[in-house]
């Protein structure tokens, strides 16, 4: 495990969605998320199960009134996203947990519970491992090809 704080674990979750072909819009709300991510507790990657798409798109329809939506993926990441989504609308979402996931019913105007971001945090190897690998698919190789198509800073990078 290692230690890693609250930015570098959303950088890391944005990296790897952007990696994962994950939309941009999608990656951003997933890296926020993240801070509300009990790490541990994932035992599935939330970017290939599609939790990072799913989880916003059922909570958007369903703030949008077009709901209850189902989901379908762990409870860490249904936490997390609630715990997003109560914070930045100042919303309680109502939602019941099944046995594959979470339907979520509605939101009130009633103020949340108050979530606290969890901070810097130990992060499990084989995640962050997995993780990289993701966020690695985003880079393109050295080479003189690639620098011509305008990677990397060049050869007059001066700052």
């Amino acid at each position: 495990m290692m230690e890693l704080s609250a930015n570098e674990i959303a950088t890391l979750f944005l990296k790897a969605a952007r990696g994962g072909s994950v939309p941009l819009g999608y990656c951003e709300d997933l890296a926020a998320a993240a801070a509300y991510l009990d790490l541990d507790a994932l035992t599935r990657c939330p970017i290939l199960d599609s939790a990072a798409v799913n989880l916003p798109t059922a909570l958007d329809l369903v703030l949008a009134g077009r709901g209850p939506r189902e989901v379908v993926t762990e409870d860490a990441m249904i936490k997390a996203y609630v715990a997003l989504y109560e914070t930045r609308l100042a919303k309680t979402v109502h939602w019941q947990a099944n046995e594959t996931g979470a339907v979520f019913e509605k939101f009130h105007h009633a103020l949340p519970v108050a979530h606290a971001p969890l901070g810097r945090r130990a992060m499990p190897s084989e995640l962050m491992k997995h993780l990289e690998g993701l966020a690695g698919k985003t880079l393109v190789p050295e080479t003189e090809t690639s620098r011509a198509g305008g990677a990397g800073a060049g050869l007059t990078d001066n700052d």
